[in-house]
C-alpha cells in the first residue's frame, strides 16, 4: 500500500515536472497566431504579369484554407509595393514605392458554400519600362484577439510596359490642338507681314500723288498765273505810274 501511494506521488511530481518544461513551448504557441491562410494571387487577362503605366493594373486574391467558425477573421484591407530587384529584403532602397492602401469594410473570411474568397485589388505604375518585384499584403483583424495581423500574399517579378498609343488619346488630341494653334497663327503673321504691308504700301502711293494734283489745279487759276498775285483795278492810275516809274530807274 505505501510503495503504491510513493508511486502515484512519484508520477504527480514528473507530470508537474513535465508541465513546467513545456509552459515556454505552450506560450510561444498562443502567442504565435498568425492565421495560415491559404492566398494565390493571379492576374487576371495578364498571363506574362504586365503592368502597364498610366492605367489600372489588377489582380485576384483567393483566400482558402480559412479558420473554423469558432476562430472570427475579417479582412481590413489590402496593400503593396514595388521592389528593387537588386536589392535584399531589409536593404535600404528595397522599397521603391508603397502601392495605395485600398480599405475594407471587415470582409469576413469564412467558406461559402466550399469556395474560397475572392478580392480584387487595383494598383498603377509611372516608371520606366522595366522588370520589378512586387509584393502583396492582406491586412487581416482577428476578432478573438483583437489583433491585426499584416500577412503576405505575393512576392513576385512584374514587367512594367507603356501602353499602345491611340489616335484618339487625350494628351496626343492635346498636342494636335497646340500644333494647329502655332500653324495658324505662323500663317496669319506671315499673311500680314507680306501680303497686308504691300496694300499699305500702295495706298501711301496714292496720297503722294493727290497733294501734286492739287497744287497743277491752283496753279492753272486765274489768281495763281497773275505775276502781282492780285487783282490791280481798284489801284488809282497814280500809284500804278508811281510804281511804274520806280520801276524803270531800278532797271
Amino acid at each position: 500500500m505505501r510503495a503504491s501511494m510513493m508511486q502515484v506521488a512519484a508520477a504527480k511530481y514528473m507530470a508537474y515536472i513535465l508541465l513546467l518544461a513545456l509552459s515556454p513551448l505552450l506560450a510561444a504557441a498562443q502567442s504565435d497566431d498568425t492565421p495560415q491562410l491559404g492566398i494565390t494571387t493571379s492576374f487576371p487577362g495578364n498571363e506574362l504579369s504586365l503592368v502597364k503605366n498610366g492605367q489600372l493594373n489588377r489582380v485576384v486574391f483567393s483566400i482558402s484554407n480559412l479558420p473554423s467558425a469558432d476562430r472570427v477573421l475579417t479582412l481590413e484591407g489590402i496593400t503593396g509595393a514595388f521592389l528593387n530587384q537588386k536589392k535584399l529584403d531589409g536593404q535600404r532602397g528595397r522599397v521603391v514605392r508603397n502601392m495605395t492602401t485600398t480599405k475594407l469594410k471587415s470582409v469576413p473570411l469564412r467558406m461559402v458554400g466550399g469556395k474560397p474568397v475572392q478580392v480584387p485589388y487595383d494598383f498603377h505604375s509611372e516608371f520606366k519600362p522595366q522588370n520589378m518585384d512586387v509584393e502583396f499584403r492582406l491586412l487581416v483583424a482577428d476578432g478573438q484577439t483583437s489583433k491585426a495581423h499584416n500577412l503576405l500574399a505575393y512576392k513576385g517579378s512584374v514587367t512594367i510596359v507603356e501602353p499602345p498609343k491611340s489616335w484618339f488619346d487625350i494628351q496626343l488630341l492635346s498636342l494636335y490642338a497646340l500644333l494647329a494653334a502655332g500653324i495658324a497663327f505662323s500663317g496669319s503673321f506671315a499673311y500680314k507681314s507680306y501680303l497686308g504691308g504691300s496694300k499699305r504700301k500702295g495706298g501711301s502711293t496714292r496720297k503722294a500723288v493727290e497733294p501734286a494734283t492739287a497744287a497743277s489745279v491752283a496753279a492753272q487759276s486765274p489768281a495763281a498765273s497773275s505775276k502781282t498775285g492780285y487783282e490791280e483795278d481798284w489801284i488809282p492810275e497814280q500809284h500804278l505810274r508811281t510804281r511804274s516809274k520806280k520801276g524803270k530807274g531800278k532797271s
